[in-house]
């Protein structure tokens, strides 16, 4: 988490960017005259004389490729009311740092302000690259990192991904500049022991231990990583600072905490190494990070879509939509496949899908296994790359069929008229039936259908009309299943939904 005050006002304004320290990733320090082919690797700590672990010759080993980030930045200035002024005035001065009594002019409302952040960063190279935090270095006016010495270079952007929130910076080491490495293969597991290093509230060098208490939380966004959890104390400025165990490798890049009130609560998070050594290798390499593209939309496996699906089994991503011209569509993926696995891997869950996808370059040709009509089927995709922003009344008239439609599943349903189309807002060329009216606690309502969405089919097979909706459900109740799969949109959007038919 970095932390930024006004400049000129260090017992004044603060504000924290959501960060902190946390793990997963894997280093080992190169002290200076140390070979890059022969790094030296720090023993565990040895045991106190009381039998407690002890930190202190890990620490003195690691802490000098740990730095603080020091960001400069232009934002505009609050508006203050003329009658707040000398409040303000008062408690902190004027924006240059000067005060009333100084003949200092006070707020004028308007103009921008310079703000410095602070986070952390670690050397990871004799070249002098240095890993943080996006969100310590975004939209930066300026960068200086501050050594362990106390002294201060600049540092130049090399390049950052806001979806991973990592960032490469570069300086002109000194001579004999220790740095570390991401690890190859760290196996983490819940109650390894770590130590987090950074730059908490401005401070500097401060060291925090605790253990990993989670592993597999989803970051932000869900898609491109699993955040490992750790319990040692992290607070603001520890953004992009690294977690050791051990034996002295960086096993993760603190980047989150969880707390309600702002300061350590015991949950942080940190970037597992797998992933930050990937996005900085791309980040040294081109400035930027390239991730492939299918262009499906995807939703997860319920129990309930499983049995619709006549599978026990709730892995996988069902494709609800697929992108018209997209790599997805012209290797012929078509909505209500079911994805079961990317070149022979098998997928999880959509979030699985999507990372995995996002880890193989554009252009990369990979095979897909898809679940299509109780058949599988391998398609060969030509990968394209994702973009940077891209890891919808109840009055209609009743059906002939509405009655036993609400009787079994609590669903009222309606043909699409011209003037039903109009009032729900249809698209042209959408054909279906209308649901009308949904009973509370129904089948319907759990399956997530509301008045205003349109059924475009069911187990694959088009709507054309209610009755058509009916006669498929009792066919399906008939031949013993749980549940039917429905296709659904509401506005421009198309999903999947699983109905309970089950009787009783």
């Amino acid at each position: 988490m970095s932390v930024l005050k006004t400049k000129g006002f260090r017992n004044g304004l603060m504000a924290g960017v959501a960060g902190a320290i946390a793990l997963s990733g894997a280093g080992v320090l190169l002290l200076p005259g140390a070979s890059a082919q022969a790094p030296r690797l720090v023993a565990p700590p040895p045991a106190a004389v009381d039998g407690s672990l002890s930190f202190a010759d890990l620490v003195e080993r690691v802490a000098p490729s740990v730095v603080s980030v020091l960001v400069e930045k232009e934002v505009e200035a609050p508006q203050v009311p003329p009658e707040m002024q000398q409040f303000f005035q008062y408690r902190f001065g004027t924006p240059d740092g000067s005060s009333p009594e100084d003949g200092g002019q006070g707020f004028d409302g308007g103009g921008p302000q310079h703000l410095e952040a602070e986070g952390s960063g670690f050397f990871i190279d004799a070249q002098g690259h240095i890993v943080t935090n996006n969100h310590v270095i975004e939209d930066a006016d300026e960068i200086k990192v501050r050594l362990s010495d106390g002294s201060e270079i600049a540092a130049k952007l090399v390049g950052a991904d806001p979806l991973t929130d990592l960032a490469v910076l570069k300086v002109d080491p000194p001579k004999g500049q220790a740095y570390v490495q991401f690890a190859e293969d760290v196996s983490l597991r819940v109650g390894d022991w770590v130590i987090a290093v950074g730059n908490p509230f401005g401070l500097g060098g401060s060291v925090t231990s605790g253990i990993v208490s989670a592993i597999g939380g989803q970051n932000r966004e869900g898609q491109f990583l699993d955040f490992v959890q750790i319990d040692a104390p992290i607070n603001r400025g520890n953004s992009g600072g690294p977690t050791f165990d051990l034996k002295g490798r960086v096993v993760g890049v603190n980047t989150a905490i969880y707390s309600p009130n702002g300061g350590s609560v015991g949950i942080g998070f940190a970037i597992p190494s797998k992933v930050a050594k990937e996005t900085v290798t791309q980040l040294i390499s081109s400035g930027s990070v390239t991730r492939g593209w299918l262009g499906v939309s995807i939703q997860p496996v319920t129990t309930e879509i499983a049995a619709a699906l006549g599978r026990k089994e709730t892995d996988g991503a069902l494709v609800s939509e697929v992108l018209e011209g997209t790599p997805a569509f012209k290797a012929g993926v078509v909505s209500g496949d079911l994805i079961l696995r990317l070149n022979g891997k098998t997928i999880a869950s959509p979030t699985d899908l999507t990372r995995s996808i996002s880890a193989l370059p554009p252009g990369e040709k990979s095979k897909i296994t898809v679940l299509r009509n109780g058949a599988q089927k391998d398609l060969t995709v030509t990968l394209g790359q994702r973009d940077k922003e891209t890891v919808a009344s109840n009055d209609a008239a009743p059906s002939k069929s509405e009655d036993s439609l609400s009787k079994d599943v609590g669903l009222r349903a309606a043909d699409i008229t011209d003037t039903m189309r109009q009032q729900f807002r249809i698209p042209d060329g959408v054909t279906g039936v209308l649901v009308t009216a949904v009973k509370p606690g129904s089948p319907a309502e759990k399956a997530g259908l509301n008045p205003g969405v349109v059924i475009l089919q069911i187990d694959g097979a088009p709507v054309t009309s209610t009755a058509t909706l009916k006669t498929k459900i009792a066919d399906a109740q008939k031949a013993g299943k749980e549940a039917v799969l429905l296709r659904l949109q509401f506005g421009e959007a198309k999903q999947f939904s699983a109905l309970s038919i089950k009787k009783g």
